[in-house]
């Protein structure tokens, strides 16, 4: 009997935990929303990709998708691929699922030339994912991810052709393959396959860069394919890292005694008693070997007593990111089409509170919006925050002249005055931050609710100018400024 990895496996189940709980609210709370990509860091990997080439990130590509991809890369370089064990959902299912398969003699491990070859379908399947990602700015896994199929329970995002096949793959090759997903078809195994080839991969793209910058325009579709298929090439040929991660499975051969309780114990299938130090590619670093040997200070990490490592670098990276993605925030879209000469003598105007920047849809509007306005020269928008920046030429436009193009003025009517009324009053209020057309239809529903106005009109101003009309005999102007003062709506 194995000793139990509980490091690996607490963190397992309480991701499955966090998981159920979106389920279960989402069925119970109507007003529930629950994103079940939104830590994913493949879809941060393809949305920061995205906003390098396209200057662009749509809605479904957030902070804390990009921070959780740049934390895996990290981690993936110095340590090993933490995620794929102690967090993925699909490894851990299929990983249980494979248990099945052991339990009836019905799980094989491709070897030798077979298991190189299939090795290529994750790197084709990495180059079709981040390819139509860029195009679109439009996360493309969603379309065909197990894991997002299920828990969204085949939402909108998904294209039934794609993910019920991937699906079905999935659970079959878990059953009679070892780990058939995550060595084969994963797309985020061959990306983080990638960074441990770090040195040549970051030569490409150093490469790629300078060769551009020397006018050759080569479009980043090469660059991709050249570092899929680098990938698949370093993979297949050698099937283990290049210098990176410095941190790897150690074993003493002085004391070993070839019991293989290591080798029956690794997820992956690899013969960790035959070598001295374990560098296959596809070691995650997760400890299931080092529980499993009964000998002490035979199987360590770098020689070290380290077994709480993997689990706690886990945590610690994960903290990070979701630390990085709460105070950094990215634009949503950062366009210019103004001239590099006056881009460069531009001044920078910045307005938040825009409620109706609220994703990438409504940023391109605004940015169509602002194209029409002489003398500005490109916008970036920040979706998080309901904020922008403006770029613009400062002999044409004056802040307040900006301000002024920003704004939306409003003609409302709430309703017509009853038969009887002889006259209605008029009154000129200034409101604060009464801006975008979002803040209008607040104090619409607001003044609904208050009855007895029948109307208002706003003008630019600082503050906004608002015009009032309302019955006297039934509501007073007191009694307005409270409404407009209300927190909530």
């Amino acid at each position: 009997m194995f000793r139990n990895n509980g490091y690996k496996k607490g963190l397992q189940f309480l991701i499955i935990l966090l998981l159920g709980y979106m389920v279960v609210r989402l069925m119970v709370d109507p007003n529930y929303i629950a994103d079940f990509e939104a830590y994913c860091p493949i879809g941060g990997m393809q949305a920061f990709s995205s906003f390098l080439i396209n200057n662009t990130l749509a809605c479904s590509m957030t902070e804390t998708q990009i921070f959780m991809g740049i934390v895996l890369i990290a981690g993936v370089i110095i340590f090993s691929k933490l995620f794929c064990s102690f967090i993925c959902p699909i490894g851990t299912f299929t990983e249980w699922l494979g248990k099945i398969g052991d339990k009836f003699n019905m799980r094989y491990t491709f070897t030798g030339f077979a298991d190189r070859a299939l090795r290529s379908l994750k790197y084709g399947l990495l180059f079709v994912t981040f390819y139509f990602t860029i195009k679109t700015s439009e996360l493309f896994c969603k379309e065909y991810d197990p894991f997002y199929a299920v828990f969204s329970g085949f939402g909108h995002d998904v294209y039934l052709w794609y993910a019920i096949p991937a699906l079905l793959i999935t659970i079959l090759g878990a059953v009679f393959i070892r780990q058939f997903w995550c060595k084969y078809l994963c797309p985020l195994s061959a990306a983080t396959n990638v960074f441990t080839y770090a040195i040549p991969v970051a030569g490409i793209i150093i490469i790629y860069l300078i060769t551009n910058a020397l006018g050759a325009e080569i479009s980043w579709v090469w660059l991709l394919a050249v570092i899929s298929v680098l990938g698949f090439a370093l993979e297949s040929t050698r099937l283990r890292g290049w210098i990176f991660p410095p941190f790897k499975i150690s074993r003493n051969q002085s004391t070993c005694t070839d019991c293989e309780e290591c080798d029956l114990s690794c997820p992956m299938g690899l013969e960790i008693s035959t070598v001295e130090k374990v560098e296959h590619i596809d070691c995650h670093l997760c400890g299931d070997c080092l529980h499993a040997c009964p000998e002490k200070e035979t199987l360590q990490i770098n020689n070290k007593e380290w077994k709480w490592l993997p689990a706690s670098v886990t945590v610690g990276l994960i903290l990070i990111g979701l630390l990085l993605a709460t105070t950094l925030e990215l634009p949503t879209i950062n366009i210019r089409w103004g001239d590099e000469i006056k881009l460069s003598k531009a001044g920078i105007y910045t307005q938040d509170g825009l409620k109706n920047v609220k994703c990438y849809g409504s940023s391109m509007s605004f940015a169509t919006k602002m194209k029409r306005v002489p003398g500005v020269l490109g916008v970036e928008t920040f979706v998080k925050s309901h904020s922008v920046k403006i770029y613009y030429d400062t002999e044409e436009l004056t802040p307040d002249e900006l301000k002024q193009s920003i704004f939306t003025p409003t003609k409302t009517i709430l309703k017509k005055p009853k038969a009887g009324i002889e006259s209605l009053a008029v009154i000129d209020v200034g409101i604060d931050k009464l801006f975008d057309s979002y803040d209008s239809f607040y104090l619409t529903q607001q003044f609904k609710q208050a009855g007895s106005i029948y109307g208002f009109t706003t003008e630019f101003g600082e503050p906004v100018m608002a015009k009032l009309y309302y019955s006297p005999n039934k509501i007073t102007p007191e009694q307005i400024k409270e409404w407009i003062e209300k927190p909530e709506v």
